[in-house]
């Protein structure tokens, strides 16, 4: 198997996962973030902490590095030991508290849940500080944001070199299926008229008359244009190389592939719907199945 993109930026799946923490004098943040497929770039910020303008700062951090997915980042914000007793509500660890809480509440035929009550819940009452630098929690906030963009590239990058190389094994397993192809239309004009002149000389067995060469002729060159796949093979050949072409480029090249499987879609069909012998059909399947498991793999490129 090649090397993706061996003369090129590298090939990156839509898919991937990281992981970054920042650790200052402000306190820990956590980031972890998400990649799946979409046909353009997307960001979802879920944060937990107050972090001042997190969402702009993540998204221009990915913008730097992914042209298409949907990422989501977490950020978990804990803050340095408070110097006073104030502090905050983690929202989300809230509404999960209470949840939980009701339900135990109405299971055993308790009371309302009090709003103290799940105050008291470990991790939905955060310790502040009063002291807090706004300046500096930002600074380690595009650290962490940085950090986990860098980070889910490095793995994009490192799932889609193990793409490419299936894709390019596919385009492989097309370019094989196709000079067979090539090879078994090129006898079936002949593989025909052998047996049309012996189901007519069947026919007429002992009758006295003899078939017709010149309409014998007719009815293989009607068969041999109809089932000419001369142009649909070239057409084959010409989009795996662009394929090939891509790959090596590198860099985004998703789309481009995705639309060359559409057209090798197209070729595929003509190519069976012009076949009328077994064994070439049987092989027009088997490059109808490696179109499609490319169809699959080239949806997860960048």
């Amino acid at each position: 198997m090649a090397d993706a993109a061996p003369n090129g930026d590298p090939v990156r799946s839509m898919t991937g996962a990281s992981t970054f923490v920042v650790e200052s004098e402000q306190g820990r943040i956590e980031a972890e973030a998400r990649s799946v497929n979409h046909r353009f770039f997307k960001s979802t910020l879920r944060a937990q902490g107050p972090l001042p303008s997190a969402a702009t700062v993540v998204e221009d951090a990915l913008k730097k590095v992914v042209q298409r997915g949907h990422v989501t980042v977490h950020l978990r914000y804990r803050p340095a030991p408070a110097t006073d007793a104030s502090g905050w509500v983690d929202d989300d660890a809230f509404a999960q508290a209470a949840e939980h809480l009701t339900k135990l509440a109405a299971r055993h035929g308790l009371g309302a849940v009090h709003p103290r009550d799940v105050l008291r819940v470990p991790g939905v009452m955060i310790e502040g500080r009063s002291n807090q630098d706004d300046d500096a929690l930002m600074v380690a906030v595009q650290e962490a944001a940085a950090g986990v963009a860098d980070a889910l590239q490095t793995a994009r990058e490192r799932e889609g070199a193990l793409m490419a190389a299936e894709v390019e094994d596919l385009l492989e397993r097309i370019a094989l299926a196709l000079a067979d192809i090539a090879g078994r239309a090129g006898e079936v004009p002949a593989a025909y008229r052998q047996r049309l002149q012996k189901r007519l000389e069947d026919l007429l067995q002992g009758s006295g008359v003899e078939p017709d060469p010149a309409q014998m002729a007719r009815e293989c060159a009607v068969l041999a244009e109809k089932s000419d796949v001369r142009e649909e093979i070239a057409r084959v050949e010409a989009h795996v190389q662009h394929a090939r072409e891509l790959l090596r480029a590198g860099g985004p090249v998703g789309r481009r592939l995705d639309f060359l499987v559409q057209e090798l879609h197209r070729e595929a069909n003509t190519i069976a719907s012009k076949t009328n012998d077994l064994d070439l059909s049987r092989t027009v399947l088997d490059l109808r199945a490696a179109i499609e498991r490319l169809r699959e793999q080239v949806q997860n490129l960048e």
